[in-house]
C-alpha cells in the first residue's frame, strides 16, 4: 500500500479569482493597523467555508480594509459586526480587542470584483481582486468547536 497516488485529473490549476456572488465565510485574520494619518484601521481576511456546499471552497478573500473615521465607514463596520452576531451595544476596548473577537466568526459575504493598477517591472498593469463588499448573517451553523469527552475506560493504557 502506498502513501500517495498521483492523480493528474485532481490537480490544482493555480490561482483562480473568486467569482462575484454570495458565500458562507469565516474570518481567518483580522489585523489592526494605522492609516497614513495615524488613525485606526483594520485589515480582514475571509476564507470561503469548505464545510458548506458552494463554489470556491477554501479560497481566501484577502486585504479587506476597514476604517472608523467617517459615517459610511462606521456603517460598514457595524454591518460586519452585526453579520458576525455581536449584540447591539457590544463594546470593544481597542482595535486589537476587536481583531481578536472577529477571528473565527462565521458570516455570509457578498464578493465583488475591484480593479486596481500595479506597477510590475516599471509598467502599470491592470489587475482584478475579489473583495467582500456586503455582510449578512450566516445561513448555516458554525463549525463545531466542541471537544470529545474520553473516560479512562476508553484509553488502552
Amino acid at each position: 500500500m502506498s502513501f500517495f497516488k498521483f492523480d493528474e485529473e485532481n490537480a490544482s490549476a493555480g490561482f483562480e479569482l473568486v467569482a462575484e456572488g454570495k458565500y458562507e465565510a469565516v474570518i481567518v485574520n483580522a489585523e489592526p493597523r494605522k492609516t497614513q494619518a495615524g488613525k485606526p484601521m483594520m485589515n480582514v481576511d475571509f476564507e470561503i467555508r469548505s464545510d458548506v456546499p458552494q463554489n470556491h471552497q477554501g479560497a481566501k478573500v484577502l486585504y479587506n480594509t476597514f476604517t472608523f473615521e467617517h459615517e459610511v465607514s462606521v456603517r460598514i463596520v457595524n454591518s460586519l459586526l452585526k453579520a458576525c452576531g455581536f449584540p447591539n451595544g457590544h463594546q470593544f476596548k481597542d482595535p486589537e480587542d476587536m481583531a481578536k473577537q472577529l477571528i473565527n466568526k462565521n458570516l455570509k459575504i457578498t464578493v465583488k470584483h475591484e480593479e486596481y493598477e500595479k506597477v510590475v517591472d516599471g509598467e502599470k498593469q491592470k489587475r482584478t481582486a475579489a473583495k467582500a463588499k456586503y455582510y449578512d448573517v450566516s445561513d448555516v451553523n458554525p463549525i463545531s468547536q466542541g471537544g470529545i469527552t474520553i473516560s479512562d475506560d476508553d484509553i488502552p493504557f
